[in-house]
């Protein structure tokens, strides 16, 4: 059986359908429930052949419930439950703020949950949220889809699979393929919280940030970023990548619009063009300027292809190498105070050093002393020149000395004020003096030493094997003389100058630190991390 009446037709049908509503859908369990309220409808209709128990209602139809103000083209209204079906520019105003908007709305006013189907639209605040369903909780204003959804505010667009809505927290949970757009950035993750006023997006797995302007990417597995400043704080796993350079540390602030990065706690930067990593317990990294700089237990390493030079210093810092604008990616290394280094064929400290990477070149300063074999130099000012293939070029300027062991008490010796040595398979082989040349060295026959030679001269040039003079020359003219082992008084053995240093000498990457330092590391291992730039 059919019926239909409009609202002024009727009067006292409709107190009679208003009462059985009112009737069905008292809650059974004895706790009151609010029933929703008809406000308004054009047409009333009943068609037990269609939908049992349920009216039909047409044209500007309006519902009340609570808080919520409900609007719709038509709608079913159950007469045993309290809910009701809509359709058509349905459209919820919750509080001051909330609107919802969908095609169709089922909602249950006991449980005071709504569903929201195609062309489903939240605005809230200054935040947009559109989906194709979508269901709403309006007791504790909490809105939940499932199946892809897009929110807008202010400054971004995120997008994922799963998505929820605290309206009363202004937070959001997104989880499945989620995507942030920002102008300067598009954040990707699995993961992600998002406070809608604040428009801090908060990191709760692995999430990779991309510049749109800047090559630069941040990965972290946990933090925040705050989008309006574009600062970030992150706690796992975190890095920051820039072309060749890594940084990486247990707690990493991020500043995009100064492009600074900060590490403390095992901070790590990596350089995975020149092969370097620079460690420490605190790092910055600039992406614009490309300078960086790392403090506390700061450890320089760089890998070759057949050994791994170790460099360890107070302070270490890089820089792009200006001199050198055709290759872009071309580093000055500095070291400062306490420094010390070691490879397998070369050891080395001094107050303060600067090592140009695109040669290998490395200037030594405030007392500075190599150790190469049974070699030592020393002088005011060290240029060392690492070639392949050899030789590598050794520069003493001022109080120049070269020592050379010949066992525990006896030391071939050159001085000078400018040597300059050539170093072959980590052996010293040729050795140019020029200014106050002085040379002390033993003399052989037969493999045993027969005399020592002591002479003076304005330039000498030398030619060795295995640490013993093959051939000298000196211009002029020299001065000295030879003494027989025999006449050789100890105060003979050694020019103005000479010490020997070789307590000095690191023996290992390890023995590098203080002792302080070492102690704090219980001696433990120096491991080589992977030069990885994957993210």
């Amino acid at each position: 059986m059919r019926q239909s009446f409009t609202v002024n037709s009727y009067p006292l049908i409709l107190f009679v359908v208003g009462l059985f509503f009112i009737q069905a859908t008292q809650p059974q369990d004895g706790r009151k429930k609010k029933k929703v309220d008809i406000e308004n409808a054009d047409l009333y209709t009943y068609d037990a052949s269609i939908i049992a128990n349920a009216q039909r209602l047409l044209g500007n139809v309006r519902f009340r419930h609570n808080q919520a103000l409900m609007f719709c083209d038509s709608a079913y209204s159950y007469n045993d439950s309290n809910r009701f079906d809509a359709f058509g520019h349905v459209h919820i105003i919750q509080g001051d703020t909330l609107h919802m908007y969908g095609d169709k709305m089922f909602y249950n006013g006991d449980t005071r949950m709504a569903r929201f189907v195609r062309n489903v639209k939240l605005v809230d605040k200054s935040i947009t949220l559109t989906t194709e369903a979508m269901d709403f909780d309006l007791g504790s204003n909490v809105g939940y889809y499932n199946h892809n959804g897009k929110i807008v505010d202010t400054t971004n667009v995120l997008t994922s699979v799963v998505g929820r809505y605290y309206s009363n927290e202004n937070m959001m949970f997104f989880k499945d393929s989620v995507v942030l757009t920002n102008k300067d950035f598009v954040l990707r993750a699995d993961t992600l919280k998002y406070n809608s006023e604040t428009e801090k997006a908060f990191i709760v797995g692995p999430t990779t940030i991309k510049g749109t302007k800047k090559d630069g990417v941040l990965y972290s597995e946990r933090g925040w970023y705050d989008t309006r400043k574009n600062l970030a704080e992150l706690y796992r796993s975190s890095k920051i990548t820039n072309k060749s350079q890594v940084l990486e540390g247990d707690t990493l602030f991020y500043d995009r619009k100064t492009g600074n990065g900060r590490g403390r706690h095992r901070v790590t930067l990596r350089d995975t063009t020149n092969h370097v990593v620079i460690k420490g317990k605190f790092g910055i990294y600039n992406e614009n300027s490309k300078l960086a700089f790392v403090t506390d237990s700061a450890m320089f390493i760089q890998y070759g292809k057949k050994d791994t030079l170790y460099m360890h210093a107070d302070t270490l810092r890089t820089m792009p190498d200006t001199a050198t604008t055709k290759q872009k990616d071309g580093k000055y290394f500095l070291a400062f105070h306490n420094v010390r280094f070691h490879k397998r064929d070369l050891q080395g400290r001094c107050d303060s050093l600067s090592y140009r990477m695109i040669d290998s070149t490395m200037f030594m300063f405030h007392d500075p002393i190599i150790w190469s074999e049974k070699n030592q130099m020393t002088a005011e000012k060290i240029q060392f020149v690492s070639k392949t293939p050899d030789p590598s070029i050794a520069n003493l300027e001022g109080n120049a000395f070269i020592v050379m062991s010949q066992d525990s008490l006896l030391f071939n010796q050159i001085s000078g004020k400018l040597i300059v040595g050539q170093i072959f398979n980590n052996k010293l082989r040729v050795a140019d003096v020029n200014g106050n040349s002085q040379t002390l060295y033993y003399l052989k026959e037969n493999n045993r030493n027969s005399g020592m030679n002591k002479l003076l001269s304005s330039k000498i040039k030398l030619h060795l094997t295995d640490n013993h003079i093959d051939s000298i020359r000196f211009y002029p003219k020299p001065e000295g003389r030879t003494i027989p082992m025999l006449e050789i008084k100890p105060e003979d053995k050694s020019l103005d100058g000479f010490i020997w240093r070789d307590t000095e000498r690191p023996r290992n990457a390890n023995d590098l630190y203080p002792i302080d330092e070492k102690r704090k590391k219980n001696a433990g291992s120096i491991k080589k991390p992977a030069l990885s730039n994957k993210n």
